[in-house]
C-alpha cells in the first residue's frame, strides 16, 4: 500500500450514524444512488467526508442484513404498508398487485475503517470476530470492481447480483448458505449466472491485484455494524463482547479528490507565476488536515509528505474534506513569496502556508502552489581611470574610502515614491563595496560621494562592456537603475575617478595703438 493511501486512515470518522439502509427503488426497477449497488445508505455525521447517500455492498454473507429496509415506492418514506413493487412480484412468482410493507427504518453507528487500513489488510483478529473478513488481502480486487461498474466501465451488463456474489466470492469465500438470501438477491437485482460471477472475478483477478484508487476513482470504506447501538460489538450471553459485528459488515465508496501542483523559483518575488520561471525540484510539500478533530488545522497536523518531480510539480490525492498544504524553504532559497498577489488563482503563490482547501468528492484543484526566492546582491568597484577612457584596465588601482549610497525602491519597489530607502557603505581598500540581502523585484541605483579631494568622475558608459565601464554619470555621482532578480549578483555598478585638470587661454588681439593693452574695439585675430 502506498503512503498517499496509508495517509487517508487518520481522516476518516472513528464512527458514523446509519440513518437508513435501504435496498433500490424496485417499482422503477431504478438502481438506487450513484452507480448500481446492492443497497444505498445515508449516514449523518455532522457534515463529514461520510455524510449523505452512498452506494454499498455486502462483505459477510454469514451475518444478516438485518438492518436493512426496502423503500418500495423510492418515495423517502419508511416503514409504509401496502405499497405495490411489480417488479418484485413478477420476480417472486407473486400475483399481480401484491403489495408489500416496508418496515421502519432502522439507524445504527458504524466503527469506520479505510479499505487500505493496515488493521484491515491484517485482518483484525481482535476487534471483528474469526468469520468476519476471510480475505482482506483481497481488498484491491474488490476496489477495482467498485471503480469499474459504471457505464462505460469493464463491468458494465453484469447484474447488481453478479457484482454482489463476486465480491461474496472474494471476500468471504462463497455466497451465503441461506438459498432464500441468493433468491431474494436474483429477484431484486436482476438475476445471477454463476459464470457471469466467475468471470467478474477473474477479471478482478486479472485487473486488480494491487489496484490502488486515485483521484476522480472511489475508495472503498468498510463499516461494521454496532446494530445493538450498545457501543460495543456483538456480546455472548453472558454481557461478554466476543469481537464479533452485531450485523453484516458492508462496504462503501467515496470518490478521491486532488490538489496540487506547482512551486517555482519567483524571479522577480513578485508572488505571480510569470513566463520563463522555472519550477522547483525536490522542494518539500506538506498535506495538512484537521486529525485532532477540534475544527483547527494546525501547522503540525502532517498527514502526507511528498516531493516536487523535475519540473516542481507535486499532487496529493486526497478523500474529500478540509486541507491545507505547508511548503518547506527549499534548499539554497532563502524566503516564500508573498501570497495571493493579484486576481488570478492559478498563477499566484499560496505558500508557505496555504489558506483551507475545501474539496468535494473527485473535484481536482490545481492552483495550490508556492514561490521561492533568493536574495540578491550589487556591488562593486570605484578605481583611478589613470589613462581617462572610462574604462577599468588592468593595473588601475581601487579607491578606498568613497561613499556608496543604496537607493531602493521599498514597499511598493519604485524608486522616487514616498516609501523609498537608503543604506550607506564605503568602499573598502581594494576599493570594493557589496550591497547584500536585497529583493528581487525591486529598483535600486547607487550614488557614490566623497571622492578624494581634486578627482571627479569620469566618462560613464564608455566601450561595450558594462562590467568594466563607469557607471557613475559625471555630474550627479548616481548610477542607473536595476532590477535584481533572484539569487542575482549584479557586480556591474563601477565608478572611475580623474584628477581635476587647470586650464588657460585666452585671446590673440591686434593690438592697433601698439601699447600692449587690449583696448575696446581692438579685433581678436
Amino acid at each position: 500500500m502506498s503512503d498517499a493511501l496509508n495517509s487517508l486512515v487518520s481522516l476518516l470518522p472513528g464512527q458514523v450514524t446509519v440513518k437508513a439502509a435501504a435496498q433500490p427503488n424496485l417499482r422503477d426497477g431504478g438502481d438506487g444512488v450513484g452507480d448500481p449497488s446492492y443497497f444505498d445508505i445515508e449516514i449523518e455525521d455532522n457534515g463529514s467526508i461520510l455524510s449523505g447517500k452512498l452506494d454499498a455492498f455486502c462483505i459477510d454473507a454469514d451475518n444478516p442484513l438485518n438492518y436493512a429496509l426496502i423503500d418500495f415506492n423510492n418515495n423517502g418514506v419508511y416503514g409504509e404498508s401496502s405499497v405495490p413493487a411489480p417488479n418484485l412480484s413478477d420476480s417472486l412468482g407473486f400475483p399481480t398487485g401484491s403489495t408489500y410493507t416496508e418496515g421502519a427504518p432502522s439507524d445504527f453507528t458504524a466503527t469506520v475503517y479505510s479499505s487500505y487500513d493496515p488493521a484491515i489488510i491484517d485482518g483484525l483478529p481482535n476487534e471483528l470476530g474469526e468469520k468476519q473478513i476471510e480475505n482482506p488481502q483481497n481488498f484491491d480486487l474488490v476496489n477495482w470492481i467498485l471503480n469499474n461498474t459504471g457505464t462505460g466501465q469493464a463491468l458494465e451488463g453484469f447484474t447488481v447480483a453478479e457484482i454482489q456474489f463476486a465480491i461474496w466470492e472474494l471476500l468471504d469465500d462463497g455466497l451465503p448458505g441461506d438459498q432464500g438470501v441468493i433468491d431474494v438477491s436474483n429477484a431484486l437485482y436482476g438475476g445471477s449466472d454463476a459464470a457471469n460471477v466467475a468471470q467478474i472475478v477473474q477479471l478482478a483477478q486479472a485487473n486488480g491485484e494491487g489496484f490502488e484508487p486515485g483521484a476522480g476513482q472511489k475508495i472503498a470504506i468498510v463499516l461494521v455494524p454496532d446494530g445493538n447501538n450498545d457501543g460495543a460489538l456483538d456480546t455472548d450471553a453472558d454481557g461478554v463482547p466476543d469481537g464479533n459485528a452485531d450485523a453484516q459488515i458492508i462496504i462503501t465508496a467515496i470518490e478521491l479528490a486532488k490538489l496540487g501542483d506547482f512551486v517555482f523559483e519567483d524571479a522577480d518575488a513578485d508572488g505571480i507565476q510569470d513566463v520563463g520561471e522555472q519550477g522547483i525540484e525536490g522542494a518539500t510539500v506538506n498535506l495538512l488536515a484537521d486529525t485532532d478533530g477540534d475544527g483547527v488545522i494546525e501547522n503540525d497536523e502532517v498527514v502526507d509528505t511528498t516531493t516536487t518531480d523535475a519540473d516542481g510539480k507535486y499532487h496529493f490525492t486526497v478523500l474529500p474534506g478540509d486541507y491545507k498544504v505547508q511548503f518547506e524553504t527549499p534548499d539554497g532559497f532563502d524566503m516564500a513569496s508573498p501570497a495571493n498577489q493579484g486576481g488570478d488563482d492559478a498563477v499566484d503563490s499560496d505558500g508557505p502556508i496555504s489558506d483551507v482547501v475545501s474539496l468535494d468528492p473527485g473535484e481536482e484543484d490545481p492552483t495550490i502552489d508556492a514561490g521561492f526566492f533568493k536574495k540578491a546582491a550589487l556591488g562593486d568597484k570605484v578605481f583611478f581611470d589613470d589613462d581617462r577612457d572610462g574604462i577599468q584596465d588592468a593595473g588601475e588601482a581601487g579607491v578606498a574610502g568613497v561613499t556608496v549610497t543604496l537607493t531602493g525602491g521599498g514597499a511598493d519597489g519604485v524608486i522616487g515614491t514616498s516609501d523609498d530607502t537608503t543604506t550607506t557603505q564605503t568602499t573598502d581598500a581594494n576599493g570594493e563595496y557589496l550591497f547584500e540581502n536585497l529583493n528581487p523585484g525591486e529598483e535600486y541605483k547607487v550614488t557614490f560621494s566623497d571622492l578624494p579631494n581634486g578627482f571627479e568622475f569620469t566618462d560613464a558608459n564608455q566601450g561595450t562592456n558594462d562590467a568594466a565601464d563607469s557607471d557613475a554619470d559625471p555630474t550627479t555621482g548616481m548610477t542607473q537603475v536595476v532590477t535584481l532578480s533572484s539569487g542575482e549578483v549584479n557586480l556591474t555598478l563601477d565608478a572611475g575617478i580623474v584628477e581635476q585638470t587647470a586650464s588657460l587661454g585666452d585671446k590673440v588681439f591686434f593690438d592697433d595703438d601698439r601699447d600692449g593693452i587690449q583696448d575696446a574695439g581692438e579685433a581678436g585675430v
